[in-house]
């Protein structure tokens, strides 16, 4: 647009001389950097100081250029909404496969990782399984309430004939055997993943965290199954644990 240009440096004391601009403001200035075209104009691109660069105040008659930058759209998160439950005792529960790592002494030292495997739901069949949901591992909640009674209270729930515990959440496979080894729930409990929790959509039983850079979990619950038939339902409504606790499930067992 302005032709060729050539990048000078002038001494402080001779652009005072020429009076292109005044350094009044710029007192540790050393330098100006102008920027010669092809047509003979000059304009004052910033002053050199010794620990920055300080834009020029007073420009020649060349016309400004305004660059334009494309506005950055607004980080939109989807809300935390509670989907209608869809699965109610005595419901068949939807078929399905889960991911994950079986337990085995090797991975007690924690240099190996095992290898994920799939469970399809048809292995139930003919068994009693608890099957308690949360919503992430190592979270709070998750970790230090929910989870940690069922193995506590492991030899309660065989003796009311359940042949399955199984902890369930979106997280991938590696991380829930990770989370498994730390609770040491070895191979008592099992911890399944549900990827993107969609299993646990077709029950109405997931729920959009991505408000807190979760994106899609599932709800806080817990089903007792027999044969795959729905015995018991029991989906937390707000934070805490009551319904889908050990301590509730042991007493509609």
């Amino acid at each position: 647009m302005f032709g060729r240009s050539a990048v000078k440096r002038i001494p402080l004391d001779r652009l005072r001389a020429l009076g292109t601009s005044r350094l009044s403001g710029y007192p540790d200035a050393q330098s100006c950097r102008l920027l010669t075209t092809s047509s003979g104009h000059m304009t004052g691109v910033c002053y050199k100081a010794a620990s920055r660069c300080v834009p020029a105040r007073y420009r020649t008659s060349l016309p400004a250029i305004a660059l334009r930058t494309p506005p950055v759209p607004a980080r939109t998160y989807a809300s935390n909404a509670m989907s209608e439950v869809k699965v109610q005792a005595r419901d068949t529960i939807p078929q399905g496969s889960f991911t994950y790592i079986p337990y085995s002494p090797e991975l007690e030292n924690h240099s190996a990782c095992g290898i994920p495997v799939k469970l399809n739901t048809d292995e139930w069949k003919g068994k009693k399984v608890v099957l308690v949901a949360v919503p992430g591992a190592f979270t709070p909640t998750c970790h230090a309430n929910h989870v940690p009674p069922f193995l506590e209270k492991y030899e309660e729930f065989k003796q009311k004939g359940v042949d399955v515990i199984a902890i369930v959440a979106a997280n991938d496979a590696f991380v829930l055997s990770g989370w498994a080894r730390f609770l040491g729930l070895k191979d008592k409990v099992i911890a399944i993943s549900d990827p993107d929790a969609r299993w646990s959509a077709q029950l109405g039983l997931s729920q959009d965290l991505s408000a807190r850079d979760f994106g899609t979990r599932t709800k806080r619950y817990a089903l007792v199954i027999d044969d795959l038939k729905v015995k018991y339902v029991g989906v937390e409504s707000a934070a805490g644990v009551t319904v889908s606790g050990a301590d509730a499930i042991l007493a509609a067992l």
